[in-house]
Order: C-alpha cells, then sequence, then structure tokens
C-alpha cells in the first residue's frame, strides 16, 4: 500500500468518526506498518467495520497480511509416499510365513 493509499484510508476513517483524529506520529506508525498491505483487501475490511462498529477501528481490526507460500502439502504427499514405499518394502512377509497366515 502506498502512502497515498494509507492518506485515503485514514481520511475515510476520520470523515465516519467525527471523534477520531490522528496525530502525526499515529500517521507515520500507519505508513509503515500498511505497506505491506493490499489496499483493496485492508479498505473491504475497513468498510466492513464501519457497517458494524460505532467505534473507530484499531490497526487488528483492519490489518490483512498476504499469506506466505508453502509447499507443505508437497512435502507432506513426498513423506506419505515415501513411507507407503518404506513400508511395502519391509513388511514383505517370508515365504514359509505365508503358508501359515488365513488366506
Amino acid at each position: 500500500m502506498t502512502k497515498e493509499e494509507v492518506v485515503k484510508l485514514l481520511i475515510l476513517i476520520e470523515s465516519v468518526y467525527p471523534n477520531c483524529v490522528f496525530k502525526d506520529e499515529t500517521v507515520q506508525q500507519w505508513f509503515q506498518f500498511c505497506s505491506k498491505m493490499d489496499y483493496e483487501k485492508v479498505m473491504d475490511r475497513v468498510k466492513n467495520h464501519i457497517r458494524k462498529s460505532p467505534f473507530p477501528p484499531a490497526f487488528a481490526d483492519i490489518a490483512v497480511f498476504a499469506s506466505e507460500e508453502n509447499d507443505f502439502p508437497e512435502t507432506l504427499q513426498i513423506w506419505l509416499w515415501k513411507g507407503r514405499e518404506k513400508m511395502k518394502h519391509e513388511w514383505k512377509s517370508d515365504q514359509w510365513l505365508a503358508e501359515y497366515s488365513a488366506r
């Protein structure tokens, strides 16, 4: 999010909540915190908050961070596949044991 977008966001909050006035230090912190967020998603959260709450939003109420991509599902599938192969290899029963097992 750019500084211009943060300013638009804060102007919207101040216009809807007249008793909410941001100090210079607070605006600087919002610039810093919002730099890694998506403007459209944050704006959606702000509008949703405005519809539901008579109080101005805290930063935590409207923050939307991008989720990081991970390869956990792929890693899990590989691990499960290797485990299955290992079980097939290690669990082969001997021929003499097969003749005594139930069929």
